[in-house]
């Protein structure tokens, strides 16, 4: 059996809690999952392998908390909300800057066949 000081992991909660928090918030907006009850999974995660979080440094606690609280967000059936389509205005500048993008750089033409080893413009 594992013994861990509850001191060490409360201080170890009241450092990352408010960053998980609002990581919790972001995934679970628009989902059914309740962020709260997200965090409360994570936190129970990092209790379990609490002894060998505390001697990490915080990027590494960080990116072991987000991975964490994804596999946690996947696990309770939530999903990653999609990329919302670029509005008509945006499509409409990209199709144009790639329209110009070829008019002006062109594409290159090489062979035989083409009857020319050089760019075409």
């Amino acid at each position: 059996m594992v013994i861990v000081n509850l001191h060490a992991f409360g201080e170890f909660v009241r450092t990352h809690r408010p960053a998980l928090e609002v990581r919790a918030a972001k995934l679970c907006a628009g989902s059914t999952i309740d962020s709260t009850e997200l965090v409360g999974e994570t936190l129970e995660r990092a209790l379990s392998v609490f002894e060998r979080l505390q001697d990490q440094d915080t990027a590494t606690v960080t990116q072991w908390l987000d991975g964490a609280m994804g596999r946690c967000f996947a696990r309770m059936g939530g999903q990653v909300p999609e990329a919302k389509p670029a509005t008509a205005d945006l499509q409409q500048t990209f199709d144009m800057l790639r329209a110009r993008f070829r008019e002006v750089y062109g594409q290159p033409v090489f062979g035989k066949r083409a009857g020319v080893t050089g760019w075409r413009m």
